[in-house]
C-alpha cells in the first residue's frame, strides 16, 4: 500500500543549472522487489520500520516515465523511455526492512548496500558493486566494473567480466569469478573459490571453514594462511607462479604439487616420497611430486603451467 507521494523539483550548481527532480513514495506490506533501471545508481539502506522507502532523483527529460507499483507483496520498479535519445542520470534510493528479496537488473551504473541483511539477485551491464556489513544471500554478475565487500556473512556468488574484486573481513560460502581483473581476500573465513582468466589472486590471513580453490589462467596466485588447513585447498596458475604461505603454521596431510617439466619449478620447505612425470599430450609432460606430511585425509594442490609452484613456511 502506498502511503505518500512527493514530486518537487531541484536546482544543482556544476558546469550549468540542471533541472533534477525527485519522487519520494512509501509502501508497505513489500517482500520483494524487482527493480529494473537503464542507467541509474541504486543505493540500498536499512530503515527502521518495515514500510519500504524509495526515493528517486533524476534529470531526464519528460520522455523518461519512472514505474512504481505494487503487486501483492511485490514491489516493482522500473525505468521507462519514449522512443529516442534522452540525456540525463537517475538514482534510486530504498530504504527497507531487513530480509527483503531484491531482483535488479541495471544497463550500467553502481550499486551500494550497507548494513543490512537481504537476499540480492543482481545483473548489470557495467556499473561498480560495494557491499559493507550485508549479510544474506548474494549473487551479483557484471559485464564490467569493480567490486568491493567489506563485513560481509552468508553467501555470495560475485562474477565480473573485467573488474576487480575485492573480498575484505567477511566470511561464509563465497565464490568469486572475474574474466580479467585481480581478485583480492584479506581476513576471509569460509569456504572459497576464487577463478580469475587473467589477472592475479591476492589472499592473505585466509581461514578455511570449507575447501579453498583458487585459480588463475594467467597470473600469480599467492595464499596465505592464518591457521593450518582444516580443508581441501587448491591453488593453480597456468602461467604464473602459484604459492601457498603457511605463515608459520603446518600441514597435517597429503601436499601434491605439479608443475610443466620444461618451463615450471616445484620449491618446497620438505622433502617428497614420490615424483612423476605425467604426459599430458602435445608433447607436454608434467611434474608432480607428493609428501604425506601427516595422517589427516586432507590434501593440499599446488600447481603451475610455466611459473613456480611453492610453498613457503
Amino acid at each position: 500500500m502506498k502511503k505518500l507521494t512527493h514530486v518537487f523539483l531541484l536546482t544543482f550548481c556544476g558546469l550549468g543549472l540542471v533541472n533534477a527532480q525527485e519522487i519520494a513514495k512509501s509502501f508497505d506490506g513489500v517482500k520483494k522487489i524487482n527493480l529494473n533501471t537503464s542507467s541509474g545508481n541504486i543505493i540500498v539502506q536499512r530503515g527502521s520500520g518495515d514500510a519500504v522507502q524509495v526515493k528517486l532523483v533524476h534529470t531526464y527529460d519528460e520522455g523518461f516515465r519512472p514505474v512504481m507499483k505494487q503487486q501483492g507483496s511485490t514491489l516493482v520498479l522500473k525505468e521507462e523511455f519514449d522512443r529516442g535519445s534522452h540525456n540525463g542520470h537517475s538514482t534510486w534510493t530504498l530504504v527497507i526492512p531487513d530480509d527483503l528479496d531484491i531482483q535488479a537488473n541495471s544497463g550500467s551504473g553502481n550499486f551500494e548496500a550497507s548494513n543490512i541483511s537481504l537476499s540480492l539477485n543482481m545483473n548489470a551491464g557495467s556499473g561498480n558493486v560495494d557491499l559493507n556489513a550485508v549479510k544474506g544471500e548474494i549473487r551479483l554478475n557484471t559485464g564490467s566494473g569493480n567490486m568491493e565487500v567489506e563485513a560481509f556473512n552468508g553467501t555470495l556468488d560475485s562474477n565480473t567480466g573485467s573488474g576487480n574484486i575485492s573480498v575484505m573481513e567477511s566470511s561464509g560460502e563465497i565464490k568469486l569469478n572475474a574474466g580479467s581483473g585481480s581478485l583480492k581476500l584479506s581476513g576471509v573465513n569460509g569456504e572459497l573459490q576464487a577463478n580469475v582468466g587473467s589477472g592475479s589472486i591476492d589472499a592473505e590471513e585466509i581461514v578455511l571453514a570449507g575447501e579453498g580453490s583458487f585459480n588463475a589462467g594467467s597470473g600469480n596466485v599467492v595464499v596465505e594462511l592464518a591457521e593450518g588447513p582444516g580443508h581441501n585447498i587448491s591453488l593453480n596458475s597456468g602461467s604464473g607462479n602459484a604459492t601457498l604461505d603457511l605463515n608459520g603454521n603446518t600441514i597435517d596431510g597429503t601436499v601434491v604439487m605439479s608443475a610443466n617439466k620444461r618451463n615450471g619449478r616445484i620449491v618446497a620447505p620438505f622433502g617428497f616420497d614420490t615424483t612423476e612425470e605425467i604426459d599430458d599430450g602435445d608433447n607436454s609432460t608434467r611434474i608432480r611430486k607428493t609428501a604425506k606430511l601427516g595422517s589427516k585425509g586432507i590434501e593440499v594442490k599446488v600447481g603451475t603451467g610455466s611459473g613456480t609452484a611453492s610453498i613457503r613456511e
